[in-house]
């Protein structure tokens, strides 16, 4: 199958990128680095100077007060043994809402609800849309699959329970950024083939869709040092604290871009970074889904680097407003 991505390179059905340099205005943080020794004290310190950084850019924009009014719901549900939680985000008005399950990125490690905060609440304000998060287990803890069967997991709580808050479970669309943009994928592939919940759009925000790719793309090598947020090298990548063998990397679950057969998966919305790393693998993923007959839509914002999503600015409302516009 690795040979078989070659033709994808080239990306015939969309656009060649520029790989351009990065806006003026945009936030380019150090590459992040997470101590697996110890990561329950590394994600509390990382987490408590995250959202202390993002709450400083927020709430100096005009969106912080009106977000903050948004009223949400924190439960646990069942995902096989372990008691998921979850945090719903209500939109004020009359429903029902379109619903989105929303999985949050940090490279399967990192990151929390209360880091993603302010992104589901935007949403749920100015999108008018019903967002289900789930603070799915990390690795190295819990290992793959654990944390992509939360993921899962939820989007079956909110098909059958979504109604019960305002949501329309007509409607249910999933998204996520980086690595949850990869369990958005993933949890479209284990829907169709479980026969589970229908998905109305995949939503998928700078994903990472493949491991092991065996070469640098373009992409990559323009940006992916770390110059740029994220450090990634796909001749070299070092997995160990997610999968327990490398092999486990090349499930279709794991890396989706390699799946023989994407029919039969729900519309698909990409939003990419272009100085971003991973860019030519969504790029590829997207060739290769409208190659099985999926509808595409893809916006590409020229400037951005990885996670910019997650940095108050212009495109940053921009994207928002077209992953909330999916889901409707």
């Amino acid at each position: 199958m690795l040979d078989k991505l070659e033709q994808y390179r080239h990306y015939r059905k969309y656009l060649e990128p520029a790989y351009g340099e990065a806006a003026p205005d945009a936030v380019i943080d150090p590459a992040q680095a997470m101590d697996m020794e110890r990561p329950t004290q590394a994600r509390i310190k990382m987490n408590f100077e995250t959202i202390a950084g993002l709450t400083d850019l927020w709430k100096n924009t005009y969106a912080f007060r009106r977000i903050m009014n948004i009223s949400t719901v924190n439960l646990t549900v069942p995902s096989g043994e372990y008691q998921l939680p979850l945090r719903i985000y209500l939109p004020q008005g009359e429903g029902p809402f379109p619903v989105m399950v929303f999985y949050h990125g940090g490279g399967w490690a990192m990151n929390s609800l209360d880091v993603y905060d302010f992104l589901p609440r935007y949403l749920a304000d100015y999108g008018g849309v019903l967002v289900v998060a789930p603070e799915y287990r990390l690795a190295p803890e819990h290992r793959f699959p654990k944390g992509l069967e939360d993921a899962y997991a939820a989007l079956v709580w909110a098909a059958e329970h979504a109604g019960e808050y305002g949501g329309d479970t007509g409607r249910i669309s999933v998204c996520g950024d980086s690595a949850g943009g990869n369990l958005s994928a993933a949890v479209c592939l284990m829907a169709r083939d479980r026969k589970g919940p229908r998905i109305h759009r995949q939503i998928l925000q700078y994903p990472c869709v493949a491991f092991h790719l065996g070469y640098r793309s373009q992409s990559e090598l323009r940006y992916g040092e770390g110059g740029y947020f994220l450090a990634l090298n796909s001749e070299r990548e070092e997995l160990d604290y997610y999968f327990d063998h490398r092999e486990d990397a090349l499930f279709p679950y794991a890396s989706p871009l390699y799946v023989q057969d994407l029919s039969g998966l729900p519309p698909a919305v990409f939003v990419s970074a272009e100085c971003d790393p991973l860019l030519d693998q969504a790029l590829m993923y997207a060739a290769r889904l409208e190659d099985a007959g999926v509808e595409v839509e893809y916006h590409l914002y020229e400037g951005m680097v990885h996670a910019f999503l997650n940095r108050p600015q212009q495109k940053t409302f921009e994207a928002l407003d077209v992953s909330a516009a999916a889901c409707r």
